[in-house]
């Protein structure tokens, strides 16, 4: 079984952000330096879109779009863009991880969450509206669990937004709670 899926062709800018994450994470896994290491990282790939065609940025009539770039075996990485339409929105969720959201197309305002609950009930959680900030093309806001990762995204543009998302798990493997 391979140790990690990529979208094929695989782009050199893209096998290159995997091995430096690697890098950075074998250095300063469980240290303060982790995420703004990556945050650097992160924006090389952002700021080189060769990575992503057009495959990567279509919508789904209706539903927010999910498309894996590359996934890890172990699960320790997953990269994957989240196309959602027009005037579209996600639910409020949290990623179980901690990462980086980059805005790849349109604009987007991502509404942050702050839990008010012990989390003892499954399947329900208080929550409060924390902040409303807009996205523009190019940025990056933190996903930092489990305290600064329950979020909601918005398109605020007339084209449907396109984000990267780079997580230190995989939701698929791992579970997205939807909150």
């Amino acid at each position: 079984m391979p140790d990690s899926f990529y979208i094929e062709p695989v782009q050199p800018v893209l096998r290159h952000f995997v091995e430096d994450f690697r890098n950075i994470v074998a250095r300063d896994g469980g240290t303060a330096a982790l995420m703004p290491n990556l945050r650097s990282a992160t924006e090389r790939l952002l700021l080189d879109p060769s990575w992503i065609d057009e495959t990567f940025r279509k919508p789904v009539p209706g539903t927010t779009a999910t498309w894996a770039v590359y996934r890890s075996q172990d699960p320790d990485l997953c990269i994957f863009t989240m196309v959602v339409p027009p005037a579209g929105a996600t639910k409020v969720h949290n990623h179980l991880t901690s990462g980086w959201v980059g805005l790849v197309q349109g604009a987007q305002i991502e509404r942050k969450y702050a839990r008010r609950d012990d989390g003892s009930r499954p399947g329900y959680a208080k929550l409060e509206l924390i902040s409303a900030d807009p996205i523009r093309l190019g940025e990056l806001t933190p996903l930092e669990h489990p305290h600064h990762d329950i979020h909601q995204v918005l398109t605020a543009s007339a084209e449907a937004s396109v984000s990267l998302h780079v997580l230190c798990n995989d939701p698929w493997q791992r579970g997205v709670a939807v909150l």
